[in-house]
């Protein structure tokens, strides 16, 4: 038994290394890597169910069904609210007032932190410059605070900061404006078919994250299996 164990582990990792070389023969000189916010720096689904809840509560609407969540999840507030409402003028527009004026800070406290994500984000930050790319809109700032993750992101593009939200390839044209590089020195971190479509369309490398049904150069589970990335230079690949 304790051989079989060991020789399973030994092609688990053989496999790792083969998939980590691949996508480093795909590496082109990288020089920033981005990450999305739900779903990768958190694992925010509880915290959203009860945000929205909240808001239908406060208008008078029925809870949220559970179909519902993977929208709410992948989308900035105003897409979301019209997803859950509808276009009816009224309501949504008094849900939308009532969300300018909420603290986001009760429902921060039930996010959970993603395992090993501040080891990665001080490694990535020592080699390649750091960006955050989410369809948050007004709370994304005061939650890296409360977190204490914003001195490791050089730059933070949100929905409210464009006027096309993800999978609009305008934050991510935006984050390769101001680094001066281009899309193959990128890798971009996500976890749903927004982000999936989001990489895609600007040509950056997409890796998944704890989500194997999205089409990805790279899939992962942990940031753990990205520490490939900082023990040697990603730019070796192409040579």
């Amino acid at each position: 038994m304790a051989q079989t164990e060991s020789w399973f582990k030994a092609m688990h990792t053989d496999c790792e290394n083969a998939r980590s070389e691949a996508f480093l023969s795909r590496i082109k000189d990288l020089k920033v890597v981005a990450l999305d916010c739900d779903g990768v720096l958190f694992d925010s689904k509880d915290a959203n169910i009860r945000f929205y809840t909240h808001i239908m509560e406060v208008v008078g609407r029925p809870p949220l069904l559970a179909e519902q969540h993977e929208y709410i999840h992948m989308h900035p507030v105003r897409q979301s609210l019209l997803y859950l409402i509808g276009n009816d003028g009224e309501d949504f527009e008094r849900a939308y007032s009532y969300f300018t004026t909420i603290d986001f800070e009760p429902f921060n406290g039930y996010l959970q932190q993603e395992p090993g994500l501040t080891d990665f984000l001080k490694l990535a930050q020592s080699r390649y410059r750091t960006a955050l790319a989410t369809n948050r809109t007004v709370s994304t700032l005061q939650l890296l605070r409360r977190y204490d993750l914003s001195q490791y992101f050089d730059l933070v593009m949100s929905a409210s900061d464009v006027q096309h939200p993800k999978p609009h390839p305008e934050i991510m044209e935006r984050i390769l404006s101001n680094f001066c590089v281009l899309p193959e020195q990128v890798v971009y971190i996500g976890d749903s078919k927004v982000d999936e479509t989001f990489a895609r369309a600007t040509g950056v490398l997409f890796i998944a994250y704890k989500n194997p049904l999205l089409e990805a150069d790279l899939h992962i589970a942990h940031f753990d299996e990205l520490r490939f990335l900082f023990t040697r230079d990603a730019s070796e690949s192409s040579t």
